[in-house]
């Protein structure tokens, strides 16, 4: 039977030992073995040897820290074989150099968990320091032993010298040992040792398994300068070294080392391999120290101060195709590499696994030098977030998180940066960046498995300033097709997307005169300038875009007044759009200058610095192609350039120049007037006035009107050539005649007064164009007379780009006799005329009749009569009405008497707009009868 358990007790020294021993039994004063084939042990239970106490921050002075104490530990030795017992003599059982003490054997787990100590079916050594890790020899066979206190007290003026017992390598060489166990409990926080190194501890010392990439061993043993148990506590001087492990392991300890006196922590330091967000690798390091603090009261407490620092292990990063992202080749980092210059943080507050690295409470800001892609140094401090390679895969988690988004943006100050890799290094890229915000993006092929890519920035984009006229900021990120193909592999160029989409309302003067673009812009090209967003597919692709999408993009673009430039425009298929890839910037030029009459269909606004250095250049061009739907415009053939420069000096002087182009175009005003034009120019020059010109303008009546053709041989071939006018004002530009014909007299006829007019207004607002034709005025008739009989008229025709917009004339005749037979005279007049008028949806007709004569005899008798009558039609928003009028006056004159008598009548007859026609009132069997009736 196994002896029962039993202590040892000394007061003189505090020796305390509880025994118990395994397959021993008692025989008088031995322990003998049991069973000769089983191994015998025996079991020596220290108190506790390490106490757990909290760190205190710093400035606090309390009465009390919290602090826990670890469990036993034991001490277990083997009976050598051959031996069949012990001494049950203090002297035999501290004379370790006997006994064989126990290993717990390489990459073998607990037998229980429930039991800590146990495996392989035996007890082990474990000594439990620091609190909840358990300790035993190392398994590498490295020499020690234990030199256990004398079996008497040491007694030196009445004072004994504290027991103990020593652990010591051969030859002074420190001693192996390894943590094989680590017991549960519950978390504590606040203590020199974060909840994750006890367990590193256990897989750095004790498992071989691990293998480092070369493969050999990541497992190294823990050394021990000093490694004394007491009954107050341990006194040790313990430390171990690990190499960076590979990253995929997730394991992140590399350094620790452990100071303590009689149980108490005298200097703890630990250290954590992680990565910063920005990709660099940098450790973490915790020191805590035990101090004497001042509390105020004449008194010194030693108390545990814990200091935190990051030290940066890798200075630069470099980023871009080979720097792992999972996306994009990296272009989502505009920044090619990232050196940082703060290698040593000031103390950092408190954080575990991944936390943002913050100092007084507010974020660390390291400060570093990014080189962008074209090779320029940026300047900036940013903070960053620290995460252990054990806790990497919660770093992105943090970063992103949107409680701290504003530590996401960094301030680069106006710093120039070129936001995106541009093979041609012409500096198209390169702007002022005010800030930028950045995001941790997936990158498995990198150690960190994320790294930086920028979300959006703040910068002045060269291109929008030209367009505004304003040092304006402006909201930007990359662009998807900068991001799935870079530069090259798209027509455009695209490389930046406006987060708020940029109204072009250029002024009709700035785009040429002739149109009012007022589309919106969202990408920022490298080959086009500021463009629309639906010439570039999702991914940068070249999309054809039809007219509905047309419509969308310029939408509101007024070209010659109301006309919208959507209803003109021609598919641009896509092949034209991938064209701009692949003219190269020499065919594109040709054709922005001029040289080459090829079409634009993507209209071009390009930024750069001049060749001379005076200044930069903003050039808007456009080409399009144009489709023949609208009626008012005959555009079959025709071509149009929208052109607009501006150079701005050094001193922020401005001064720009436009041109407009429109050939080979006509308008057809309501089938009534064709007005041809060979081209319609508009050019405005700094320092001059605008110059509009008309070239090969040709106007002809048609259908109703075409018998004024006749009247063509007295007007000049080119009506805008010499004696036309052209007035060009900031409202517009006004051009056409005035000819007032000479006097025909033949004979009896005579043709007096007539004058006739053309006017073609083209307003650069939103007004209409406008063509004016007249025949004489209303205020100014021409007249005509055969004999006796005369009259005369006028005749105006006014039509635009919505339509006729007025018609109005008038004629009238008449005729004039009289007699004298001496004894009586008389006379009698006839006159009759019509006119009309349409403004709008309002039409006015009118006819009319008067006739009277007189009669007087001898002067003493007279008779005076006169009849009107006179007949309006007159339609105005779809309601009809008739109005009718009739007056006779009848005048009598005997001798010194007169009398006068008129009647008048009035009537009106007044419809709807929903008057029934003659379809509505004629039944289809009717109409037949009612054919039958006249064909007889």
């Amino acid at each position: 039977m196994t002896a029962d358990p039993f202590s040892i007790l000394r007061i003189e020294d505090m020796l305390f030992l509880r025994v118990e021993v395994v397959n021993l039994r008692r025989e008088g004063a031995r322990l003998v073995r049991e069973d000769p084939a089983a191994p015998a042990l025996v079991l020596l239970q220290l108190p506790s040897q390490h106490v757990n106490e909290s760190v205190l921050p710093g400035g606090r002075f309390p009465e009390t820290v919290p602090a826990f104490a670890a469990g036993s530990s034991t001490l277990v030795f083997l009976l050598p074989d051959g031996q069949d017992g012990i001494d049950l003599t203090v002297d035999a059982l501290m004379d370790w150099n006997g006994l064989t003490p126990t290993i717990a054997p390489a990459n073998q787990p607990l037998d229980t968990p429930d039991e800590p100590t146990v495996v392989g079916g035996l007890p082990r050594t474990a000594i439990e320091f620091p609190t909840r890790v358990l300790l035993g020899h190392d398994h590498d066979g490295s020499a020690f032993e234990w030199s256990a206190h004398l079996a008497e007290p040491v007694v030196l003026d009445g004072r004994a010298e504290l027991w103990h017992a020593e652990l010591s390598g051969e030859n002074g060489a420190p001693v192996h040992l390894k943590v094989f166990s680590v017991k549960a409990g519950p978390e504590r926080t606040g203590m020199p040792l974060d909840r994750f190194v006890p367990g590193e501890l256990l897989v750095r010392t004790s498992l071989d398994q691990f293998i480092d990439v070369d493969g050999t061993s990541l497992r190294r043993p823990l050394l021990a300068d000093r490694f004394m148990l007491t009954p107050l506590g341990a006194t040790v001087r313990i430390s171990g070294s690990w190499p960076t492990a590979p990253d995929f392991l997730g394991l992140s300890l590399t350094g620790y080392e452990h100071i303590a006196s009689l149980g108490r922590d005298e200097f703890v330091h630990t250290v954590r391999q992680g990565f910063l967000s920005s990709g660099h690798r940098a450790s973490l390091v915790d020191i805590t120290r035990r101090t004497y603090d001042d509390p105020g009261d004449l008194t010194s407490v030693a108390y545990l101060h814990k200091e935190r620092h990051i030290v940066v292990d890798q200075v630069e990063v470099a980023y871009g195709a080979n720097a792992g992202y999972d996306r994009h080749q990296g272009r989502q980092m505009p920044f090619r590499s990232l050196r940082l210059t703060d290698l040593v943080t000031p103390v950092i507050g408190p954080g575990e696994g991944a936390f943002w690295v913050t100092v007084g409470g507010e974020p660390y800001r390291f400060h570093a030098t990014a080189t962008d892609a074209e090779g320029r140094h940026v300047s900036l401090d940013l903070p960053l977030v620290f995460a252990s390679s054990d806790a990497l895969d919660r770093m992105a988690a943090v970063y992103n998180d949107p409680a701290t988004a504003d530590r996401a943006n960094v301030g680069l100050g106006g710093q120039t940066v070129a936001l995106a890799e541009n093979p041609s290094g012409d500096g198209s890229t390169g702007m002022p960046v005010t800030s930028a915000r950045f995001t941790l993006a997936p990158a498995s092929g990198n150690p960190a498995g994320v790294l930086p890519a920028m979300v959006d920035a703040v910068a002045r984009v060269p291109a929008v300033e030209q367009l505004t006229g304003l040092a304006t900021e402006t909201a930007v990120r990359l662009h998807n097709a900068y991001l799935e193909q870079g530069l090259d592999g798209q027509p455009t160029g695209a490389f930046l997307h406006l987060v708020d989409a940029l109204p072009m309302n250029l002024s009709a003067e700035k785009a040429g005169g002739l149109a009012k673009p007022s589309m919106a812009v969202q990408a920022v090209t490298t080959r086009a300038g500021l463009l629309a967003p639906k010439f570039l597919g999702a991914a940068g692709d070249a999309v054809g875009v039809d007219s509905a999408s047309l419509a969308q993009i310029f939408g509101g673009t007024k070209l010659l007044g109301p006309i919208d430039l959507a209803d003109l425009l021609a598919d641009v298929p896509a092949t034209s759009v991938a064209e701009l890839r692949d003219l190269g910037e020499d065919e594109i030029r040709r054709r922005l200058d001029g040289v080459s009459q090829e079409l634009l269909p993507v209209p071009l606004m390009r930024f750069g610095d001049l060749l001379d250095g005076s200044g930069s250049e903003l050039r808007y061009v456009w080409k399009p192609a144009l489709k023949n739907d609208l009626p008012l415009l005959d555009l079959d053939g025709a071509a149009l350039v929208l052109e607009a420069t501006t150079v701005r000096s050094p001193d922020a002087l401005s001064k720009s120049s436009v041109r407009g182009e429109l050939k080979h175009f006509a308008f057809v005003f309501a089938d009534i007037v064709r007005g041809d034009f060979e081209r319609l120019t508009f050019t405005a020059r700094p320092g001059s006035a605008p110059d509009v010109s008309a070239a090969g303008v040709a106007l002809t009546f048609e259908e109703s009107l075409e018998f004024v053709n006749q009247l063509r041989e007295a007007l000049p071939s080119d009506v805008f050539g010499p004696g036309s006018f052209v007035d060009v004002n900031t409202s517009g530009i006004t051009a056409g005649y005035s000819l007032t014909l000479p006097t025909l007299s033949l004979g009896m006829f005579n043709l007096s007064n007539v004058a006739l007019a053309a006017r073609l207004t083209i307003p650069f607002d939103d007004k209409p164009a406008r063509f004016r034709f007249a025949v004489s005025e209303r205020h100014n008739p021409f007249c005509v007379s055969v004999s006796l009989f005369g009259g005369g008229g006028f005749f105006a025709l006014e039509v635009s780009t919505r339509g006729i917009e007025q018609i109005e004339g008038s004629l009238e005749f008449g005729g004039n006799a009289s007699l004298d037979l001496g004894v009586a005279s008389g006379g009698v007049h006839l006159m009759a005329g019509i006119a009309f008028q349409m403004a709008g949806d309002s039409v006015t007709l009118t006819g009319y009749l008067r006739c009277g004569g007189y009669l007087s005899v001898l002067g003493i008798v007279s008779i005076t009569v006169e009849f009107y009558l006179a007949l309006t039609y007159h339609k105005d928003n779809g309601i009809s009405e008739v109005i009718g009028q009739g007056s006779v006056t009848v005048s009598v004159r005997v001798a010194f008497f007169s009398k006068s008598v008129s009647l008048a009548l009035e009537r009106r007859f007044t419809g709807s707009a929903a008057d029934p026609s003659f379809t509505d009132t004629m039944k289809l069997e009717h109409w037949h009868e009612y054919c039958q009736d006249f064909a007889e």
